[in-house]
């Protein structure tokens, strides 16, 4: 089954065991409420929009009707302003393929030009007083967002764990003596949708980035179907897969729903990615190593 807000696909086991799940330990922090699971900006986000709702709703019957559509306006102009400023910083990435300007699920907004808009938004409410009431509002969801952003933690550097991985050759392979590197780690299964969009994407970016090792550890699965996975799709990244029959990885980092995508650097972990990336946030990603 596949999260429909967060795209990540979600095991039958992990469905199964996930009713309210936060993970804050081990290096990766997530939330599940049953088989959806968020990372800690979406809910910090999730959580300025219902406090912008309800406070709307309020001041809707005792102050002026114009509160009952302006946070709607609002959330639609602060969305759509975020992910211009993005696309506008990475058009060159884009105009190859215009169409992935609306593939939002994977990422992808600039918070300056969020704040802009939430600001400019104030100009649909007739009258200092009203816009007053809306400015106070929005700095409080601002606010409440900013704090809870702030409260979960962020991967912890931790290290690369000290197991054998083996590759579809049978050869085993230590992930501690990539400790001196760049690493990034795709957790990833051939039956999760979002895994297989992005796989192609980041079979390009490991060979446009040799100074970064890549490695696309399946979780659960025998080499039989990646290999066949890998023949049907033309995929030339056999060299990179490693095999975790038993989900080691998705236990150690507290994984519970793919693609899981790890960020290494000097052995510690930096960065996280919870669902489908896509190449710009990859990118910056990168970058930041």
């Amino acid at each position: 089954m596949q999260s429909a807000s967060a795209h990540i696909a979600v095991s039958p086991d992990a469905m199964m065991s996930a009713v309210i799940f936060v993970g804050f330990n081990n290096g990766f922090s997530a939330m599940a409420i049953g088989p959806f699971f968020f990372a800690p900006m979406v809910l910090a986000v999730i959580a300025g929009v219902i406090v912008l709702l309800a406070g709307c709703a309020v001041l809707t019957r005792r102050v002026s009707p114009q509160f009952d559509r302006w946070p709607w306006l609002v959330m639609l102009i602060v969305i759509a302003s975020a992910r211009l400023g993005f696309v506008i910083r990475h058009w060159d990435s884009f105009l190859a393929e215009p169409w992935r300007i609306f593939y939002v699920w994977q990422g992808g907004f600039d918070i300056g030009w969020a704040i802009a808009a939430a600001v400019a938004s104030l100009v649909l409410l007739q009258g200092w007083r009203l816009r007053a009431f809306g400015a106070a509002l929005l700095a409080g969801a601002g606010a409440l967002m900013v704090a809870l952003a702030l409260l979960v933690p962020g991967p912890l550097a931790q290290p690369l764990p000290a197991i054998a991985l083996s590759g579809l050759d049978g050869r085993l392979h230590d992930l501690k003596a990539l400790g001196g590197q760049k690493v990034v780690i795709n957790l990833w299964a051939t039956w999760c949708g979002p895994c297989r969009r992005e796989m192609p994407m980041l079979e390009q970016a490991a060979r446009q980035n040799p100074e970064v090792r890549f490695l696309f550890v399946n979780q659960g699965e025998s080499a039989a179907t990646i290999e066949k996975y890998l023949q049907e799709e033309n995929l030339q990244m056999g060299e990179w897969i490693r095999l975790d029959p038993d989900s080691s990885m998705s236990a150690q980092f507290r994984a519970r729903g793919l693609p899981t995508t790890l960020f290494f650097n000097d052995n510690a972990l930096r960065r996280t990615q919870v669902g489908e990336i896509s190449r710009e946030v990859l990118s910056e990603k990168l970058d930041g190593l």
